[in-house]
């Protein structure tokens, strides 16, 4: 089984939300060992999100008459990888049983006996609001990097059997399919309305200075797409490549839906993305020349 996606593609033809994506590790505060921190990420007015970052746990019975189990002492560490590796979830092979929110975590049990439960590492990355205090506890799991198509919920928006057997005869998707299933943040990482591109951006914990603050940089692409008219509907389409002109440029509505920050390298890559309707024409009628121009200026003002 894969593990964690570092980066996912940016070819999707459209997401509803703005994707928020860290994918980095958590530093303790002047490279002193500690035993638990709070990693923060702050966009604008629009995202908080805080994960608690613990050193390595597992769940043990003091002694063998015992039929409850104690954590044991949490472990020191100077820097945790924020991958879902380290969050809850995972597969129980004994139970043939899987977390579907994170198939490749930690503390995931799925038939609670004592053998099973005995030595089992806890996650490394919780939700403050709700962290795990008894071995019956399933939260959902927590971190910053991209969220897997094969984990719930971003799964059942892929659609179903039944929707299949009407799907889109050009796309052939479900009927039933989401576009949500192109947003690949954690579902507590995509923000409703998009981002504007000009918002004020923290984080605490991702580097070992400890906090960073900047602000994106405000630039919003305008891109005008270019309409065309061939010589007549009857015209072969060599003819009508060869004889079309422009017929208008309309301003096309750009949104930022991607938002991915990298802080070990000190860099972050924005994705805006816009839609437009095509022709009247099935697609394997179509000749893609007709939308080769694309006009794109970037203005900073």
């Amino acid at each position: 089984m894969t593990g964690s996606v570092r980066i996912e593609t940016d070819n999707v033809p459209y997401k509803p939300r703005t994707d928020v994506v860290v994918v980095g590790t958590a530093y303790a505060p002047g490279g002193e060992p500690v035993r638990q921190l709070d990693v923060s990420l702050r966009v604008g007015r629009r995202l908080h999100n805080v994960v608690r970052v613990f050193g390595d746990r597992k769940w043990v019975f003091p002694t063998r008459m015992a039929a409850v189990p104690r954590m044991t002492d949490t472990a020191p560490f100077v820097e945790m990888p924020l991958i879902y590796e380290r969050a809850f979830g995972g597969m129980d092979y004994k139970s043939s049983a899987w977390c579907p929110f994170n198939f490749i975590g930690r503390g995931f049990i799925g038939k609670k006996t004592k053998e099973a439960v005995d030595r089992t590492p806890l996650p490394n990355l919780e939700d403050p609001n709700d962290l795990i205090s008894s071995w019956d506890d399933e939260p959902r799991p927590v971190g910053f990097g991209f969220y897997r198509k094969d984990w719930q919920p971003r799964a059942g928006y892929v659609g179903t059997e039944e929707g299949q057997e009407d799907a889109d005869e050009q796309f052939g998707l479900p009927s039933d399919f989401q576009f949500d299933f192109y947003n690949g943040a954690h579902p507590y990482l995509q923000v409703e309305g998009y981002l504007q591109g000009d918002e004020e951006i923290e984080l605490r914990h991702f580097t070992p200075d400890e906090y960073r603050r900047f602000s994106l940089p405000g630039i919003k692409p305008e891109v005008g797409v270019e309409r065309y008219e061939g010589p007549g509907a009857d015209a072969s389409p060599e003819a009508d490549v060869a004889g079309m002109r422009t017929t208008q440029t309309e301003p096309l509505t750009m949104n930022l839906d991607t938002f991915v920050l990298l802080p070990d390298e000190g860099e972050f890559y924005l994705v805006w993305r816009g839609c437009t309707p095509l022709p009247e024409k099935k697609l394997d009628d179509m000749d893609f020349s007709e939308f080769a121009a694309i006009d794109i200026r970037l203005d900073s003002s």
